[in-house]
């Protein structure tokens, strides 16, 4: 009985154990910590190219002065551990269905599906303007790195690039506790849907190229344009004449 208990704890990952997932190139979606090298475009039947991306936090200096930054420094921004409430799905629901690409259901679905058995250190930020809840960002807390998992903002705010400034905010919390990695997702060819995860500039951001040798590349030194050669779907486009 005692075994089948320690069976059914759920499992940490968090700390050290994050970070070396993250460096090997794995992500976490739901309870699932995975890698993957391509994605699927379900309303358009194509599948894309993927390349796991870092952002190196210390060079980044005068993160406050980034024009994202200063257009919104007169926004709240509270950093909380992670919660749900009817203010927060409201406002994912009404960005959900402003885009223009397949989403989850739910932020409770998209973090852990139908159960909890993985335990995340997860972070939520909010930002406010007057009061009133216009943007959110989940992120995964490790001990030398954090993870972007979710951003999502009001659809009368887009003007203000409410994504970007999520983006700068964690990269300002990580920085803050002397962190050295922010890893926001992956970029894709043929597509430039994930292009502004290359942010806030290309110097400081590097790009899994070979992931069985664990090799990270600077971007500037590749480009998206140099990733071509390691896409095995832009490839196969090319050969069979469909570009």
């Amino acid at each position: 009985m005692e075994n089948q208990d320690k069976i059914n704890e759920p499992i940490t990952v968090a700390g050290a154990l994050l970070d070396r997932f993250l460096e090997l190139g794995f992500y976490r979606m739901m309870q699932t910590v995975f890698t993957t090298d391509d994605c699927i475009n379900t309303q358009k039947g194509e599948v894309y190219d993927v390349f796991w991306l870092r952002i190196l936090l210390q060079p980044i200096k005068n993160i406050t002065q980034h024009k994202v930054y200063k257009r919104n420094k007169d926004f709240e921004v509270t950093i909380t551990k992670a919660k749900f409430n009817k203010e927060i799905d409201e406002l994912y629901e009404r960005y959900r269905l402003s885009m223009n690409f397949e989403a989850h259901e739910s932020i409770h679905y998209f973090l852990f599906g139908s159960e909890k058995k993985v335990v995340f250190q997860t972070k939520l930020i909010q930002i406010r303007h007057h009061g009133k809840l216009i943007a959110g960002g989940y992120f995964d807390e490790g001990k030398e790195s954090i993870a972007g998992i979710l951003n999502f903002y009001d659809p009368d705010y887009s003007k203000y690039s409410l994504g970007k400034f999520l983006m700068l905010v964690k990269i300002q919390y990580a920085q803050q506790r002397g962190m050295v990695y922010y890893y926001p997702g992956y970029i894709a060819l043929d597509t430039p849907k994930f292009d502004y995860k290359v942010f806030p500039s290309e110097e400081v951001v590097e790009v899994l190229v070979k992931p069985e040798e664990n090799t990270w590349f600077p971007y500037t030194k590749i480009g998206k344009q140099g990733l071509e050669r390691y896409g095995f779907w832009h490839n196969c486009k090319i050969t069979l004449g469909f570009e």
